[in-house]
């Protein structure tokens, strides 16, 4: 029996410590859930506060976001070319030794002015020609007047009159031909129309076919050339054109006729405007891209802006003008893909709270850029800084850490 009362004894001290051991461990972890709960920092606030003064030193503005439409623009790359009608690669029509040149390469030229005379042992073939060829067409003139009064008077034999006619047309026929030939090549008829008279040229003086500036003259004295050989090349700059590339997502912004703002490198030049003439019906396998062709004046520029600069043009975008709240562009913070702004309701008080909001931003250009507020606010009640919002992101770091 009391071997009986022992174990019980024991059993009842065993599950009292057991009871004891689970209790003290549910008061444990308690316990440090509590100082958890202690330790835990309390959730930072989105504002904080700068003086005026600190604004002002840091040049701060503030202003209520406008409720504007936004142009938004199109920037295209491209070059400086000259109009195809406005330069001409030079050569001669016929053989020759090149005897003077007039220019060198740089020389602003008029249209028709000279450039290189060559000496030429064809032209002077080709005065003789035309010498025999129109003493020839003279006495066949007066054969055939001598047989048409014989025709009229029943005398001479008809076939001798069709035999001079026919004569006498290939004979003007070959004079004609001739003459032509000596247009081109720039000789004064007037002196061989009469055979025991003439004065024969034996020189052909190249001229200039439109005005501009000689850009290449790969001729020296001496030089043999013929109408293969490419003697000068003249570009005319008054009028010019770039060509700039597109990108198929980009067409739908582009339309012919279409004024364009055009930028270069250079910043000695101003701006310049021109327009839009063609769009090419064509993408270019390599670049992925099509050509625009926009035709523009220099304006007197014409010794600053030349073929080959590289330019870069603005398209305005007029597809939508909807009103919108907008801001400054350098009022935006760009946090990786996310944007935002400060804003205070009180710009003027002594101490001012700053508070950053998380907007989406619309169509911008340049200046500004339309936003919506993601959180509701009253954009009428609201000021937002307009610049230099990175050192308003450092002190709010500073102030607060990085959130």
């Amino acid at each position: 029996m009391k071997t009986r009362k022992g174990i019980l004894f024991v059993l009842a001290a065993i599950i009292s410590l057991a009871l004891m051991g689970g209790m003290y461990a549910c008061s444990t972890g308690n316990a440090k859930e509590k100082n958890k709960e202690v330790k835990a920092e309390p959730k930072k606030s989105a504002v904080f506060t700068m003086t005026k003064d600190q604004l002002g030193v840091m040049n701060i503005a503030f202003a209520q976001p406008e409720k504007k439409a936004v142009e938004s623009f199109l920037y295209l790359n491209g070059k400086v070319k000259a109009l195809p009608n406005l330069q001409a690669t030079i050569s001669s029509d016929t053989d020759g030794k090149i005897e003077e040149i007039f220019v060198h390469e740089g020389s602003a030229v008029a249209k028709g002015q000279a450039i290189i005379t060559l000496r030429s042992m064809h032209l002077i073939e080709l005065q003789n020609d035309y010498l025999t060829a129109k003493s020839e067409m003279d006495f066949l003139a007066i054969e055939y007047k001598r047989q048409q009064e014989l025709r009229q008077n029943n005398i001479g034999a008809l076939a001798d009159y069709q035999t001079v006619n026919a004569k006498y047309e290939a004979a003007q026929g070959r004079e004609k031909a001739i003459r032509a030939k000596l247009e081109i090549l720039g000789v004064d008829l007037s002196n061989l129309q009469n055979p025991a008279k003439a004065q024969i040229t034996r020189k052909i003086i190249i001229r200039s076919p439109v005005s501009g500036y000689v850009h290449k003259l790969p001729v020296k004295v001496g030089m043999l050339a013929s109408p293969e050989t490419m003697l000068a090349e003249v570009v005319n700059v008054s009028e010019l054109r770039a060509d700039l590339f597109a990108y198929d997502k980009d067409l739908s912004l582009v339309s012919e006729g279409q004024t364009v703002e055009l930028d270069f490198v250079n910043e000695k030049i101003a701006h310049l405007q021109g327009k839009v003439i063609h769009i090419e019906r064509m993408i270019d396998t390599e670049t992925k891209a099509t050509s625009i062709h926009v035709q523009f004046n220099t304006s007197g520029k014409e010794n600053l802006v030349f073929p080959g600069m590289s330019v870069r043009a603005i398209l305005k975008d007029a597809s939508r003008n909807e009103m919108a709240y907008t801001v400054p562009a350098a009022a935006l913070l760009q946090d990786d893909d996310f944007f935002y702004v400060y804003a205070t309701e009180n710009p003027n008080s002594a101490n001012i709270q700053l508070k950053k909001h998380k907007v989406k931003v619309g169509k911008r250009n340049e200046k500004i850029a339309e936003i919506v507020f993601l959180n509701p606010v009253s954009e009428k009640n609201l000021f937002v800084a307009q610049n230099n919002v990175m050192i308003i992101e450092a002190e709010r770091k500073k102030q607060q850490g990085n959130l």
